[in-house]
């Protein structure tokens, strides 16, 4: 076990450094997690004894990530667990680019860390119809409409620390003195790594499905195709900070997926059932604001200090500039879940695996360019007091030997934004979940209630791992 993960946290290190660190990732939907729709429910429907009418389930739930450390890999530059910030240029943050800057015969140094964690509670629900009703009916043998949300809340902590190292010693500015507080300057607009955690509340994406069936074994067993749409419910994502509370998103998506149910033993009072849905999904354009590295400059060069053709001895916080709005268009999205599903006397058991791929965005176009007439501010030409430009710069040098950042001879514009910088990455998981539920029907109503728990593996350093623990309930009329 621990020569795999091993191998595991290798293979997304190696992976991190080939996409390099990204500004901005985008959680998985709680309306794209099938096992909070489907886990106790698939098999309700189809074996209670309503066979057409309404059903509605609830699944409230909490939820909380584990993989704080691999994430601060994938938001981190070069695929580091830490900033290692250095006056003298001997870590991969130069501390002059965030003002940060010690006492005479002083140098300012320090390591800071974080660990983001994401918290999501809510409720899930799910509202169908089963029947002859259902739009398209006249096509359809056994049609059906559903419609899931979430209402949730959304906290999220960086759980930044930093750790003075060296000579202990402090930045001059009021205000920047430590690299916490030089990460959440008040003069940045965007790209704040906040030590408070943030929360947010709202409705996650509507998914909305639309699907036929066909039964056999005298009912036990199904197959089932369906159509699948998603209505965003996002605002904007505004990258005012890293790692931002999210709920929703700004893209529709629409896709197919196969449900089906296959008997395994069917004896009375003993059934087993091997339960499974796939589904695809490709997610349309929308638009949001992401931060961007320069395309020549390398990972966090969107914190560099820049500065305009007349004005190249005052400095702008990069930050505010490479923040931009743009059209991002996600891609594809896969997802896949398969349960054994045993039943006895109204009492129910549930394991299942759930199986969720993202693609890295594909596509991502700018709706403001970066300025022109902008280049990189030349720290080591302000110690000679006569500063141009500095092209070539990165954000782990400085302005004096030997990680100087290079002059230019003359002034030099930069590249202009890389898009892959403020891109999600790829993103995949694996979830195992179990559950448990009685039920049972109250006159013509068919019911139950559950409870079940998860934990959910990233495979990518793009994606969020942890546990949930959630509860069920549901009636049919």
């Amino acid at each position: 076990m621990g020569r795999k993960r091993g191998l595991l946290v290798l293979w997304m290190v190696v992976a991190s450094l080939l996409e390099g660190s990204s500004s901005f990732l985008m959680p998985r939907s709680v309306t794209h997690t099938a096992f909070y729709e489907l886990a106790l429910f698939d098999w309700h429907l189809y074996h209670s004894k309503a066979c057409e009418g309404y059903s509605c389930y609830a699944t409230p739930f909490y939820a909380k990530s584990t993989n704080g450390s691999n994430l601060a890999r994938y938001f981190f530059p070069d695929g580091s667990r830490t900033l290692n910030i250095q006056e003298n240029g001997s870590g991969n943050v130069g501390s002059l680019w965030l003002d940060l800057i010690a006492a005479p015969g002083l140098s300012y140094s320090s390591t800071v860390s974080i660990a983001p964690e994401r918290e999501a509670s809510g409720a899930n629900i799910v509202l169908r119809f089963d029947g002859s009703d259902v739009l398209l009916s006249r096509f359809l043998s056994n049609p059906y409409l559903s419609l899931s949300f979430a209402l949730l809340k959304v906290r999220t902590n960086l759980h930044i620390k930093e750790e003075l190292t060296g000579e202990m010693a402090y930045g001059q500015i009021p205000g920047v003195t430590t690299g916490i507080e030089a990460l959440n300057n008040p003069k940045w607009r965007y790209g704040r790594l906040s030590s408070a955690t943030q929360e947010k509340w709202g409705v996650d994406d509507i998914q909305v499905k639309v699907g036929d069936n066909w039964f056999f074994w005298g009912g036990e067993g199904h197959a089932g195709l369906y159509l699948v749409g998603t209505i965003p419910t996002g605002a904007r994502p505004q990258a005012h900070l890293l790692f931002e509370p999210l709920v929703g998103t700004t893209h529709a998506a629409l896709g197919i997926g196969l449900n089906a149910d296959l008997p395994l033993y069917c004896s009375t009072p003993w059934r087993l059932h091997l339960l499974g849905d796939v589904k695809y999904r490709y997610l349309f354009s929308g638009r949001e604001r992401r931060s961007f590295d320069l395309r020549l400059n390398g990972d966090w060069s969107r914190y560099l200090l820049l500065v305009k053709r007349e004005a190249t001895s005052v400095p702008l916080f990069g930050i505010n500039q490479m923040t931009v709005p743009v059209k991002v268009v996600p891609g594809s999205q896969v997802e896949a879940w398969f349960a054994l599903h045993g039943e006895r006397c109204g009492w129910n058991a549930e394991v299942g695996y759930n199986l969720w791929y993202r693609t890295k965005d594909q596509q991502i176009s700018f709706l403001q360019e970066f300025p022109s007439n902008t280049g990189i501010y030349d720290l080591a030409g302000v110690v000679n007091h006569d500063p141009v430009s500095a092209s070539q710069a990165n954000i782990s040098e400085t302005a004096i030997p030997p990680n100087i950042a290079p002059s230019d001879a003359s002034f030099t514009p930069s590249s202009g934004f890389d898009p892959s910088s403020g891109s999600q990455g790829t993103a995949w998981t694996h979830t195992l979940y179990g559950a448990l539920s009685y039920n049972d029907e109250e006159g013509e109503l068919p019911y139950l209630f559950g409870l079940g728990g998860s934990y959910e593996w990233a495979a990518t350093l793009g994606a969020l791992g942890g546990w949930s623990l959630w509860g069920s309930a549901g009636f049919r009329f």
